[in-house]
């Protein structure tokens, strides 16, 4: 049993004084030296800013995105009117040729009000799908700096702890 205790002895002892770090005159210990520290904090800082600054233009896209979806048709102009009273005071010939350009001037304003509304409906599908494919862009680049800074996995809702964690910068000296 003593035969085996020496190199057990001495694996024990060098153990110990690996664990005591380098004997004076050696390499330095792992406490980080002022200067470093103060650049590591004024990283921690700009890195902070940057998320800040990533973070307030996600939200400015989700208000945008929210804004184009909120927005709704153009109101219609009034058709033309046709007005009984006054084409009863003249003839019946001259009726018929305002009662046809009333028709014509109908199908010409409903031809204008459907192109009108199909022209907006396509700015607004483009508008939307802009405002959310930015929306998702912003998302994507801050998920894939920090993949666990949302509270899911498409969740744009920020994990509050995790944003506090990913602030907290130590003090410069």
């Amino acid at each position: 049993m003593r035969r085996h205790l020496g190199p057990l002895i001495l694996l024990l002892a060098a153990s110990l004084m690996a664990c005591q770090g380098p004997a004076p005159g050696g390499k330095p210990s792992l406490v980080a030296p002022p200067a470093e520290h103060q650049k590591q904090a004024k990283l921690c800082r700009q890195s902070s800013q940057t998320l800040r600054a990533e973070l307030a233009a996600l939200r400015q896209a989700e208000r945008r995105l929210s804004r184009v979806k909120q927005q709704s048709q153009p109101l219609l102009s009034a058709p033309p009117v046709w007005d009984e009273a006054l084409e009863e005071r003249f003839s019946e010939q001259d009726q018929e040729l305002d009662r046809q350009r009333y028709e014509r001037q109908l199908a010409l304003w409903r031809q204008q009000q459907d192109e009108g509304l199909q022209a907006w409906e396509r700015r607004h599908r483009l508008e939307l799908a802009e405002a959310q494919r930015q929306l998702n862009a912003r998302a994507r680049s801050l998920r894939r700096q920090h993949h666990d800074l949302f509270t899911g996995a498409t969740s744009i809702e920020v994990n509050p702890a995790v944003l506090a964690q990913l602030q907290r910068c130590p003090e410069a000296d």
